[in-house]
């Protein structure tokens, strides 16, 4: 952008006019008042409240509004999104929600008639979370304009609600911006207006009916119109990413969007608002009703009903959960925009039991002026000195580097069971520092510096950061856990690296460890405390075919009272086979279970995600323990069996041979599943289960054993591979030992997902996408091989 051709915020002050008499409140007075109505070029005031089109109500003429379920992919069609029609909102009452990536209206370019000489915007808006503003574009509300040619005109809203009017006049293209103390508030309706007046030589811009930022303009300024479509909700120019979703995109509700052909005065700005505002019951705006709403998935066959999901679009990793007052609350990396990562904020929920779940309000963002204004990526929890919860995130600040530090929030209202608003603490609590101490002739990776994990012990708060170490030259050693302490959550001392991974030895490791949780599983004979540290692998240097695949996890000793940490070994240990489980968190609870949260991948293509308008889900929630060996257990927790919807389907409780027990499981269709069996090998070379299984065996997913490899493992040769990232989803695996010649599967199975726990030692989280609709049986192999025992369960929902 060239400097000569834009002029910035000159002032801001509150308008002196005096306002015209009041009218009376009715829908229909906004769109009549003052004596400029007349020169109305278009207004969408949204009277529909359902459908798939809008009327522009100056030409009467039919918009279509582009949503992606109108023609869905994955599941039945449904309309776009509106808030619900209420007589007490006034001319707000249904407006239409626009879904922050697929909702837009558009309008031919030479279907609206815009005058050169002024032109005046107005509508009114409630964002529900603002954009990163990539490229320095805003989220648009109303444009038609080409940017390049400086042609046309654009009002929007950008980064931390700072919101913006542009106007080009084919020779210069002008901008005047909100100031922070005007910027928009995500959850709240504000009426806008923007004025091109070059009589007066100025664009101003009006919030809620009072001036707040003006710039100049030449009085020979006139507006040059695009020749490009007049679209609502998306930008005209808009930046693609990953070749698939176009940002700068508004998210919320707009509603009585006006464009008038002629530059309206403070006073008729004033004026006008004032009139809707008589339109509301008591004069009060109106809540702005755009809850994220789980129903608009209904019929998804891909979409889990059991494991956790975001209400809406993106989720990564589930992270920083807590127990108070006997309610589990779990939070989420997610992307209130879309099915992409971007604009990551703290999704929260919370649960009575680990698997009925309500959704809760976001609770973190990333904020102007905070500690955190562009990113909060993921963290830990724990409770203070007083039992009140505070949240340890990485804070994302792109003018300072490293970008990444560890800041502190806080309840805003500790008293609120809910913990629904968040506080963050004005100052970083932890910056990454360049020279900190990881070995002689070494040094830290530094810029790579995130996912707090924290625990108290006595007085002492001990915090794991994830970062990677390098040689002094910068060669790649591994991946590290950086330990620090504190008395009081606010003031931590390094205290080093709690240990370092060998990237070279162990290449799935990679340079950077992610989310190290650390956990107690149990005491030693001597009395000892025994711990697991898991640590989801970060490639920054590549390769990036190992990504977001794995957790690796080592067991050993630890003393809290010297800060040391003894493994049993420096061997790296899978704890899922399936390429699917990654991410993980933990806490211990109020019966002392050392409990794990993970993202499970779903690995579908981009167009994947934006057809269904969802991206991953939770893995069930598992419980580590200690096996006899010393190494890690673990299983699902048992309140999964609240999860189950009526009686045993199937109950086999005594020795019985394949082909019997696959008789009794004839009958039994379905795609939300739980299985529990045992099969002992005897002669069979291979054996196991069938899940999504198609009548004909054309499509199925095959979780075996092979017992002279001793591994198991999952065939996903006929899965089906429907919005797959990749087309061949092929054969996972890895060592099993068989207890007492049998192998134990817990089997969950949540449409697009596939949990199978073995032997409370292993487990594979993988993922299905079949094409068939009647890829929904259950079947056991292996002739040779008896089943000693099989229980299936119809599933419920996750969602109280």
């Amino acid at each position: 952008m060239k400097r000569r051709n834009v002029l910035r915020v000159l002032s801001a002050a509150a308008v002196g006019g005096t306002l015209v008499p009041l009218i009376s409140p009715t829908r229909s007075s906004a769109a009549t008042y003052g004596p400029r109505a007349a020169d109305l070029t278009a207004h969408w005031d949204f009277p529909e409240g359902a459908g798939v089109t809008t009327r522009e109500k100056v030409t009467q003429s039919t918009n279509p509004i582009n949503y992606v379920f109108n023609d869905a992919v994955h599941k039945p069609d449904s309309a776009p999104l509106w808030s619900p029609k209420q007589e007490a909102d006034g001319v707000l009452s249904g407006a239409l929600l626009f879904d922050g990536y697929s909702t837009w209206i558009a309008r031919g370019a030479a279907e609206t008639t815009l005058p050169t000489d002024g032109l005046t915007v107005e509508g009114w808006v409630a964002p529900r979370a603002f954009e990163w503003g990539d490229e320095g574009k805003p989220s648009v509300i109303i444009n038609q304009q080409d940017k390049g040619a400086r042609r046309g005109f654009c009002l929007g809203v950008g980064r931390h609600g700072v919101w913006k009017f542009e106007i080009g006049t084919g020779d210069a293209w002008y901008e005047v911006a909100a100031p922070q103390s005007a910027a928009l508030t995500a959850g709240k309706w504000a009426h806008v207006a923007a004025v091109f007046s070059p009589a007066d030589g100025q664009i101003r811009l009006y919030l809620n009916g009072e001036s707040v930022a003006q710039a100049t303009v030449p009085t020979s300024a006139r507006l040059s119109k695009a020749d490009v479509p007049l679209l609502i909700g998306r930008h005209n120019q808009p930046v693609v990413i990953n070749g698939t979703f176009a940002v700068n995109m508004f998210n919320g509700l707009i509603d009585e969007l006006k464009l008038h052909g002629g530059a309206l005065s403070g006073a008729e700005v004033a004026a006008g608002h004032q009139a809707d505002l008589n339109t509301f019951t008591g004069g009060t705006i109106p809540d702005a009703a755009m809850e994220m709403d789980r129903s608009r998935y209904e019929g998804d066959r891909y979409r889990p009903a059991f494991h956790f999901t975001a209400p809406n679009h993106w989720m990564n990793e589930p992270h920083a959960p807590f127990q108070v007052g006997g309610e589990y609350h779990l939070f989420y990396q997610h992307n209130q925009h879309g099915p992409y990562w971007h604009n990551i904020c703290w999704g929260h929920a919370v649960s009575k039991d680990l698997v009925h779940w309500r959704d809760l309000p976001v609770a973190l963002v990333p904020t102007a002026d905070s500690v955190a204004p562009d990113g909060v990526w993921s963290g830990a929890s724990t409770l203070d000195a007083n039992g009140v919860p505070a949240l340890l995130f990485t804070a994302g600040n792109d003018s300072i580097r490293s970008n990444q530090a560890v800041g502190l929030a806080r309840p805003a209202d500790p008293d609120d069971s809910d913990f629904a608003k968040w506080k963050m603490h004005p100052t970083l609590v932890i910056s990454q520092k360049a020279d900190l101490d990881v070995g002689a002739d070494r040094k830290v990776r530094f810029g790579d510096f995130r996912d707090p994990f924290v625990w108290q012990e006595g007085g002492t708060w001990f915090q794991l950061v994830g970062s990677g170490v390098q040689t002094s030259s910068g060669t790649d050693i591994g991946g590290t856990a950086l330990l620090y302490t504190s008395t009081n959550l606010t003031d931590w001392t390094y205290a080093g690296p709690l240990m370092v991974g060998d990237v070279a030895a162990h290449p799935k490791t990679g340079q950077v460890w992610e989310l190290p949780t650390f956990l107690p599983i149990g005491k030693d004979a001597q009395g000892r405390e025994r711990r697991a540290l898991l640590i989801n692998p970060a490639f920054p240097a590549g390769p990036g075919e190992y990504s977001s695949k794995y957790v690796f996890y080592w067991v050993g000793v630890w003393d809290g009272s010297s800060r040391k940490w003894t493994p049993d070994s420096t061997e790296p240990r899978l704890l899922d086979y399936g390429d699917h489980f990654t991410g993980p968190s933990g806490l211990v609870d109020d019966k002392g279970r050392s409990l794990v949260f993970t993202i499970a991948q779903d690995r579908r293509s981009e167009q994947g995600h934006y057809d269904s308008g969802w991206a991953h889900n939770a893995g069930l929630p598992i419980v580590l323990s200690q096996r006899e060996d010393g190494d890690l257990a673990f299983e699902p927790v048992a309140e999964v069996a609240g999860l189950h919807d009526g009686a045993a389907l199937v109950n086999i409780d005594g020795p019985t041979s394949v082909s019997d027990a696959n008789a009794a499981l004839g009958s039994v269709k379905g795609d939300l599943l739980h299985i529990k069996l045992t099969m002992e090998a005897g002669s069979a070379a291979k054996f196991g289960l069938d899940v999504l299984r198609s009548p004909g065996d054309e499509e199925r997913t095959r979780l075996f054993y092979d017992a002279a490899a001793t591994e198991l493992g999952v065939d996903r040769t006929r899965s089906g591979n429907v919005s797959s990232a990749v087309p061949d989803l092929g054969i996972q695996k890895g060592p099993l030992a068989l207890v007492g010649g049998k192998l134990t599967l817990d089997v969950f199975v949540d449409r697009s997902i596939i949990e199978a726990y073995a032997n409370a030692h292993r487990s594979i989280t993988t993922r299905a996408y079949p094409s068939r609709a009647d890829s929904l049986g259950i079947q056991l192999f292996g002739e040779g091989s008896t089943v000693t025992s099989l229980t299936v369960w119809k599933m419920g929902g996750m969602a109280v």
